[in-house]
């Protein structure tokens, strides 16, 4: 026969740190490269009040794959192809438009597109704009056509 002896658990104690902001991106310091690498899977995805990358006088780059390779299970990402309409969140807190020109894989597809003043930078507008994509890897572009910059931009969804 079994004996059974007396058990005891104490209480634990669970601790979650806050989200803390590791990487200060500066074009100047980090220079391009390091924001051609940063994607953000999830649109609305970043904590109240942290800064969004911005980019004075030269560009933003999305690379948009039509055959997904990552296999992990916290992408949201669609691999599309054909004619399609992404859009993104963009942000101006000045009084002027900031436009941009936007490329998709080396061809210029709008001049001076235009991302009128939205209040501040922390009213977003939705800014959209039909493109084509072919099979593989797709490069979309978003370059300040002024010294001042674009506008803060949070996202890009294609539909």
């Amino acid at each position: 026969m079994a004996e059974l002896k007396e058990l005891s658990a104490s209480a634990a104690t669970l601790s979650v740190s806050s989200w803390q902001q590791r990487w200060a991106p500066s074009a100047a310091v980090d220079g391009l490269a390091a924001f051609e690498t940063v994607e953000d899977d999830r649109a609305d995805s970043h904590p109240a009040g942290a800064p969004h990358i911005r980019v004075e006088g030269d560009n933003f780059r999305w690379n948009m794959h039509t055959v997904d390779r990552d296999t992990s299970t916290d992408r949201q990402r669609h691999e599309v192809t054909g004619r399609r309409t992404p859009a993104g969140g963009a942000a101006n807190g000045t009084t002027v438009d900031r436009p941009m020109d936007i490329t998709v894989n080396g061809t210029r597809i709008a001049a001076g597109r235009s991302f009128l003043p939205t209040g501040n930078w922390d009213t977003w507008a939705t800014a959209s704009l039909p493109i084509t994509l072919k099979a593989g890897t797709n490069t979309v572009r978003a370059t300040s056509t002024t010294a001042d910059g674009g506008p803060n931009l949070d996202r890009i969804t294609v539909r």
